[in-house]
């Protein structure tokens, strides 16, 4: 018996049952769904401020609920 943890071995089946198979097709459209790095970094620019603002809104209910209006860091 193998120890706790110890990852078991996996029968696979010998058809595909799942019907999801891949296609030329999709794989044509995973190619064409692929961004630039100018995109990325363009929407990470976008992303930055509402993210940001919404982390510090809860950090600040969090200090509220604590019963902490300041942080002491600062």
């Amino acid at each position: 018996m193998a120890p706790k943890g110890t990852p078991k071995a996996v029968q696979r089946a010998d058809d595909d049952r799942s019907g999801f198979a891949p296609t030329a097709e999709t794989a044509a459209e995973n190619v064409a769904n692929r961004i630039s790095g100018a995109e990325i970094e363009e929407l990470a620019r976008r992303l930055l401020d509402p993210v940001s603002r919404l982390i510090r809104a809860d950090m600040r209910r969090g200090r509220e609920r604590a019963g902490r209006l300041h942080d002491g860091r600062r």
